[in-house]
């Protein structure tokens, strides 16, 4: 098992995500269904292996925690903005529209799939139905082969229960697959 001072060269080490308060479970839920390792130890952060089949410590990982009070305070108040109307609930609207159409150009990590996983992770996704997750979790967009590549598939998966930024924006995953693999 790798630890953090393996002397791998340039990797990406980790990406570091924020849950709503008291959706820890949820969180753990959505990271299964997208069908990663959740470890909970129980101390602060969930560790999500990116490769369940090969768990790397803290290479290769994604890691979740409880939002701060701080950054919660914030959320709500930019939420009341938001739902009082006006420029930022048209702002913000915007944005998500936007989000939805080019979710490429949005703020995500992605995770490379083998295509049986790939197609297996999209129709856990497509038939997912968790009263616990509804609305929570969605496929947002999925394009094929020549969209970017001759050969690669992508779905972007959203989400509001965590994000590498502020949890009232959400969070897209992209997942793909090389047709060619």
């Amino acid at each position: 098992m790798a630890n953090i001072t393996d002397p791998w060269g340039h990797r990406l080490n980790h990406v570091e995500l924020v849950y709503r308060p008291g959706e820890r479970e949820r969180t753990k839920k959505i990271f299964e269904t997208l069908g990663l390792l959740v470890t909970d130890t129980g101390g602060p952060y969930l560790n999500i292996d990116i490769d369940p089949s090969s768990p790397a410590g803290y290479n290769n990982v994604v890691f979740a925690s409880e939002v701060t009070p701080q950054q919660w305070a914030f959320e709500q108040q930019l939420q009341q903005s938001i739902a009082s109307g006006g420029e930022m609930a048209n702002s913000f609207g915007a944005f998500q529209a936007n989000m939805q159409e080019v979710p490429y150009l949005s703020t995500h990590f992605g995770i490379r799939l083998s295509l049986d996983d790939m197609e297996a992770t999209v129709a856990r996704l497509e038939a997912l139905d968790d009263p616990d997750l509804e609305g929570r979790l969605s496929i947002s967009a999925q394009f094929g082969p020549g969209s970017l590549t001759p050969t690669l598939l992508q779905a972007w998966v959203k989400t509001d229960v965590f994000a590498a930024g502020l949890i009232t924006v959400g969070q897209h995953i992209e997942l793909q697959a090389d047709t060619k693999a």
